[in-house]
């Protein structure tokens, strides 16, 4: 799968943190998309502030661990549905 490839080269490179799963990326952007829809109808461009911190998280380096394990695929699948079925909009 291309992300995953992505996310291992720049981790190889050392670019980006060795504990970013794609499925990390996967609730990032969720979360994104959750803040636009939140604020879309306020100020449509505001989501870019939000979106202008994620990559200093990214970053290899001085990056502490983080606190507990991703999820794994099936999880993640799970953890979709749910949202899905609890929409608001």
């Amino acid at each position: 799968d291309l992300s995953c490839r992505i996310i291992e080269r720049a981790q190889a490179e050392g670019t980006l943190r060795t504990d970013i799963t794609a499925e990390d990326l996967a609730f990032i952007v969720w979360a994104h998309t959750r803040v636009s829809e939140a604020t879309h109808a306020i100020d449509p461009r505001v989501w870019r502030r939000y979106l202008a911190w994620t990559p200093d998280g990214f970053r290899a380096g001085a990056a502490p661990p983080l606190p507990v394990p991703p999820l794994r695929p099936r999880r993640v699948l799970r953890a979709q549905l749910r949202l899905g079925r609890h929409r608001s909009w």
